[in-house]
């Protein structure tokens, strides 16, 4: 008896405050099991609790077709994503790029321009995040420099890692292109505190840490 196969619509928005109607709207008119994560997409996809139910249906196979929005709605880590989509390849799951309608398999075939965009895609991603990290360390260096360096955690101080833990929704969101009053606004934290992170991962620092 051959197991029945599904469609699944997958979205992810990186807070639990982020609105994921864009991308519902986007997928409305395909035929799937919606499911969705609100997690930031530096966390591993198969560590998701959405993406663990497509990592299952994977292996149990019960997949035919991942529709997501578009490639980082998947994740942020390069490593992360060029394995989710290699996994999808193996077990001849298609991928669905809706935002710019392609597909990984058509007509049963393997797409190369698939596999060419996907890795373009993400090469672009870490680039951003390589200028983003290394305008950030200039930046530091030289406000240690200036003796103006601080990350503060209420009336204590915490490590540039902690700080960026503590506000990876903000990062993320800021990643999106958001207003700072919009982030603020989904995040539940001050407008100042987005602020702060802006200024952090432009690497302009400012005495106000």
């Amino acid at each position: 008896m051959s197991i029945e196969k599904k469609v699944y619509k997958y979205a992810r928005v990186s807070t639990t405050g982020q609105n994921e109607d864009r991308q519902v709207d986007g997928l409305k008119d395909i035929i799937g099991e919606l499911v969705i994560d609100k997690y930031s997409g530096m966390m591993p996809f198969a560590d998701r609790p959405s993406g663990k139910i497509i990592i299952d249906a994977v292996q149990k196979e019960k997949i035919s077709e991942l529709v997501v929005y578009d490639f980082d709605r998947l994740g942020r880590s390069v490593p992360d994503v060029l394995s989710t989509l290699e996994l999808m390849k193996e077990n001849q799951v298609t991928v669905t790029i809706h935002k710019i309608g392609m597909k990984s398999f058509v007509d049963g075939n393997y797409n190369p321009m698939f596999e060419f965009m996907s890795a373009l895609m993400v090469l672009a991603a870490k680039m951003e995040y390589d200028r983003i990290k290394d305008r950030q360390s200039e930046g530091i260096a030289i406000a240690k420099a200036k003796g103006v360096y601080k990350l503060h955690a209420g009336k204590g101080k915490m490590t540039k890692e902690q700080f960026e833990k503590q506000h990876a929704d903000i990062i993320e969101l800021l990643g999106d292109g958001k207003s700072i009053r919009n982030i603020a606004k989904l995040v539940k934290k001050s407008v100042s505190t987005v602020q702060r992170v802006k200024k952090h991962i432009d690497t302009q620092i400012a005495c106000s840490f």
